[in-house]
């Protein structure tokens, strides 16, 4: 006789008259220890010690028990205890193959509920819960043979836990500013006005939230005493100046495309105050991959960023952040001399002035060059908005001091025997489309 695997002999037994449309069923035997049971997928509280009883005393009219391809039981608990109680250490069983967890749970189920010891209500409920999702309330209705009133009751709970999960990847998609209604009402299923319902009722709810405890700066100084969070990349900018900015200078919904993504800020934030966000940087930090893009904006702006209402400058400066981002000598504008960072931002304000984008934030300080001729003042706002000027003007400008342990006691002995005093501000410029 053919064998199928090790322990799984073919024998001449009574297969019983058990039909499942499309599973191709194969009857053999097998010791009963050797069969795995899992009580996860057995839809008990309890054993029933009566039936196994009356099956052992007449096991040679029992049909086989199903197993799948891996041992594990499926149906026929009760004459498999059955056969244990009886002595008989074989017992006749058929191979379901399945190809998933879902698969073999549902099957579970469904052979239990079509003969045998039937299910309770408490068990049909508990079923009804457990496959909320992987089968429709008709299909379960049929299955378990109750009204669909019944299993819209039992699995209210779910339903609404999955509406919640559900909106909440909906505005998870939509805040990503590459992702459209259309593409998200794609990916999950739903109309294209149900993407729309759905961000236009969390985004009143969460905005509420929001401004539950902000309070905005009254002042155009902003100043900190420490990070206001725990990331450790080179000049992160504070995340509640960038709540500020976000509440002066944007609207909900409104897209912020950040090019010097860094540690994720401007991602945190508009999340918190639901503006849709389009951020990317040269090189992503891990754990953030889904969030920050991998592009350098030098390259212009990229194909698949939607129109955005601000861009948000955080450039490297290229004499204090000499190496701190890689040492790419070409393109890390870390590392570029003071005219190849001039140059490198005038060719990104190019960029976005041909996308005519409304609004530009700009951080960045003034800076003391040394060299031969000495200690020279120099402000790269300037010539920044030097090639800006034509298509934009000031809106309004923002100083933050720096804590006092910015510099060395290398620096601030350097800068008391020259005479000069040390820089202790960034500046944020707002500049708007004319």
């Amino acid at each position: 006789m053919p064998r199928w695997g090790e322990g799984h002999e073919v024998r001449d037994v009574p297969c019983g008259f058990f039909f499942l449309a499309g599973l191709n069923l194969l009857c053999m035997t097998i010791k009963t220890k050797d069969i795995i049971f899992r009580a996860d997928l057995y839809p008990r509280f309890e054993p029933n010690q009566s039936i196994i009883q009356k099956y052992s005393d007449s096991i040679e009219h029992l049909p086989p028990i199903k197993l799948d391809q891996h041992n594990i039981l499926i149906d026929g608990f009760h004459r498999w205890k059955a056969f244990q109680l009886a002595g008989v250490d074989e017992i006749p069983y058929e191979i379901i193959e399945v190809e998933s967890e879902k698969e073999l749970k549902k099957l579970a189920y469904q052979l239990n509920s079509n003969h045998g010891l039937q299910l309770s209500n408490d068990e049909k409920k508990k079923y009804a819960q457990e496959m909320f999702g992987d089968m429709s309330n008709k299909e379960m209705s049929v299955l378990l043979g109750v009204s669909e009133k019944s299993i819209q009751r039992w699995t209210e709970s779910q339903a609404e836990s999955a509406k919640e999960e559900r909106d909440r990847k909906i505005v998870e998609l939509y805040l990503k500013a590459w992702n459209t209604q259309e593409t998200i009402a794609e990916i999950m299923g739903v109309t294209h006005p149900t993407v729309g319902n759905v961000i236009e009722n969390v985004k009143k709810g969460q905005m509420s939230d929001f401004y539950k405890d902000f309070k905005p700066f009254l002042y155009n100084v902003w100043k900190l005493q420490k990070q206001d969070n725990e990331r450790k990349h080179f000049g992160a900018f504070p995340e509640l100046f960038m709540e500020n900015l976000l509440h002066y200078h944007s609207e909900p919904l409104d897209i912020i495309f950040d090019p010097f993504g860094g540690g994720g800020t401007t991602v945190d934030v508009c999340k918190r105050m639901f503006r849709r966000y389009y951020v990317s940087d040269r090189k992503v930090i891990p754990g953030r991959e889904n969030d920050i893009k991998e592009y350098d904006i030098m390259k212009g702006l990229p194909k698949d960023l939607q129109k955005p209402d601000m861009v948000f400058l955080d450039p490297p400066y290229w004499v204090l952040a000499k190496d701190e981002y890689s040492e790419d000598k070409e393109t890390d504008l870390g590392n570029m001399t003071k005219d190849e960072f001039f140059a490198s931002m005038n060719k990104i304000s190019g960029f976005i002035k041909s996308a005519k984008i409304k609004r530009i934030a700009y951080v960045i300080r003034p800076i003391w060059q040394t060299g031969k001729e000495g200690w020279q003042w120099v402000d790269p706002m300037f010539e920044f908005y030097d090639s800006i000027k034509d298509k934009y003007f000031i809106e309004t400008r923002y100083v933050m001091p720096y804590s006092t342990q910015q510099y060395s006691a290398f620096w601030v002995d350097r800068a008391k025997k020259q005479n000069k005093q040390l820089i202790l501000n960034r500046e944020l410029t707002i500049f708007k489309l004319k």
